[in-house]
């Protein structure tokens, strides 16, 4: 009796809180295109914050575009690390169009990888956007040895793929179903902790895909920082740009003499990733 006087008198309002998440959502996903133009619209304003970044150590770093798109649209963010002194690669492999693009089992991915990681003579850090990121993962898990850190820019790894529209996007442009008994066995890898360092930077306010799956397990190697953008202006957004150079930074390592690795006493903390982030002012809808 009770339970159904309860369920009464409460119904209304979690009907409404269900309405207005709906709304919120696609209001978000709405304003994708004009946030991240406001982003980009920052990028002269915030170049002060951006200039002051650690310097970088030479290491190779090698970026891959989200879904549909080309080296283009990480070419602020490549300019942006060249300049702080990284040595930073294109994936140079055209249009992003998933399986189309590199083999089913990532094999052209990982060779173009392996091209770069010859060259350098080092592991790389691979920084990859969206499905991008995915994809950065992906090859880590495979090739360790070529990897020296992943990390993702708004990148949904670690939830239900269907929990959003992108995977339509996905199937559409790449050919290759999700429901794929390959394609799910990838994606119930991709939810694993890595065998490398990881990063993802995550956004409340995306757009595009739900930000509790762009978020890295709770293990030893790895940090999730929480930052404000549009899914689309993750590679244009002053702080966000700002944090990844911090993040760079608190991850120099120098050699020692069995080899190995530690870090630098004086790198970076996650503490002063925050601190960036807010350091240039948001747009009041970022």
């Amino acid at each position: 009796m009770w339970d159904t006087y309860w369920n009464d008198i409460t119904k209304p309002f979690v009907h409404s809180s269900m309405n207005y998440e709906r709304t919120y959502k696609r209001w978000l996903a709405w304003a994708e295109v004009p946030r991240a133009l406001y982003a980009m619209a920052t990028l002269p304003g915030g170049w002060v914050n951006m200039s002051s970044a650690p310097k970088g150590d030479r290491r190779p770093i090698f970026v891959i575009p989200g879904i549909g798109m080309t080296d283009r649209s990480t070419l602020v963010i490549r300019q942006y690390l060249t300049f702080l002194g990284y040595s930073v690669h294109p994936w140079a492999l055209g249009r992003n169009l998933g399986a189309k693009t590199i083999g089913i089992h990532n094999e052209r991915l990982i060779e173009r990888i392996e091209q770069v990681y010859r060259d350098q003579q080092q592991p790389l850090t691979l920084i990859g956007w969206s499905m991008g990121g995915i994809m950065a993962r992906m090859v880590a898990r495979r090739s360790p040895k070529m990897v020296r850190e992943v990390i993702c820019l708004g990148s949904p790894f670690g939830g239900d793929p269907f929990a959003s529209s992108a995977w339509e996007v996905y199937e559409r442009l790449s050919g290759h179903s999700l429901r794929d008994p390959v394609a799910q066995a990838q994606i119930a890898e991709s939810k694993l902790p890595l065998p490398v360092p990881a990063c993802s930077f995550y956004s409340r306010s995306d757009g595009i895909v739900p930000w509790q799956a762009c978020r890295e397990p709770n293990t030893p190697d790895a940090r999730n920082i929480a930052v404000r953008s549009a899914h689309c202006g993750f590679g244009f957004s002053p702080p966000v740009l700002r944090a990844v150079a911090d993040r760079l930074a608190a991850t120099h390592k120098v050699p020692t003499a069995a080899g190995r690795h530690h870090r630098n006493r004086g790198a970076v903390s996650d503490k002063s990733l925050r601190i960036a982030t807010a350091a240039t002012p948001p747009s009041p809808i970022a």
